[in-house]
């Protein structure tokens, strides 16, 4: 790489670790560099991808501002809303409720 040499290797699979693709939704709240690049390249080369249902959301933010709330507010008692004001969270985790991290 130094020199500027392009070396070829050879391999039954690649995996490219491009970093993350969260900006890629209107609302979100990783990084500004999370833009996916490594995988539209890959995506332009006609190559699969996989697994890209898994993208981790964090559920405390700040909408419109891209910012984050520590999810210690929830354990000290906050609570989220929807867009009517209303608690939602018993609907998706019955025991857990505010405090979940991440809904099954």
């Amino acid at each position: 790489m130094e020199d500027g040499t392009i070396h070829r290797f050879r391999a039954h699979k690649t995996v490219l670790a491009s970093g993350g693709y969260g900006r890629e939704y209107f609302s979100a709240t990783s990084a500004h560099t999370c833009t996916g690049d490594g995988m539209a390249m890959v995506s332009r080369a006609g190559l699969p991808l996989q697994d890209l249902e898994f993208v981790q959301f964090h559920p405390t933010g700040i909408y419109g501002a891209g910012c984050l709330i520590t999810e210690g507010s929830r354990s000290e008692g906050d609570y989220l809303l929807d867009s009517e004001g209303e608690r939602f969270m018993e609907r998706y985790a019955p025991t857990a409720k505010d405090l979940a991290s991440r809904v099954p």
